[in-house]
């Protein structure tokens, strides 16, 4: 078991703004694409989420989860376990969102939703992954077709 499945198992994740997948491979993620971090980066400590929402994809082969930071409520947090070992595959965490409290499905893409209106699009496990944030909203980046 990874230290991410280990630490995921008392509802912590890493303290890192952006994708962290399972493998230890690090993404950035924008509105307009998820890049991969070729650099080394430094990790920050871990963030105890409150769980807000879950929902079960693809017939029972994962769970989203998405919340908050438990130490700061303006941090959002989604997490994507797999159902056969309960471990994440990848977490995300954003410091621009507020929580995530909502999860719907669309067209195959799975949107979370924020307090603040920002949306994490991806689709499962992870072929792609965008946040919308609220801001690009007011300037016409976001049109509606999440």
């Amino acid at each position: 078991m990874t230290v991410m499945a280990t630490k995921w198992k008392n509802q912590e994740v890493r303290s890192h703004n952006g994708l962290l997948c399972s493998n230890g491979d690090l993404y950035d993620v924008h509105e307009t694409r998820m890049a991969r971090v070729r650099e080394k980066q430094e990790l920050g400590g871990w963030l105890n989420v409150a769980i807000l929402a879950q929902e079960e994809l693809y017939g029972g082969q994962y769970m989203v989860k998405c919340g908050e930071a438990a130490e700061h409520g303006s941090i959002g947090v989604v997490v994507l376990e797999s159902l056969q070992n309960h471990e994440p595959v990848w977490t995300f965490v954003s410091d621009q969102s507020n929580p995530f409290d909502q999860i719907t499905i669309k067209g195959g893409l799975v949107l979370v939703l924020s307090t603040s209106g920002a949306v994490l699009r991806f689709a499962a496990p992870m072929r792609e992954a965008r946040l919308l944030l609220p801001s690009a909203s007011i300037h016409g980046a976001n049109d509606g077709r999440l």
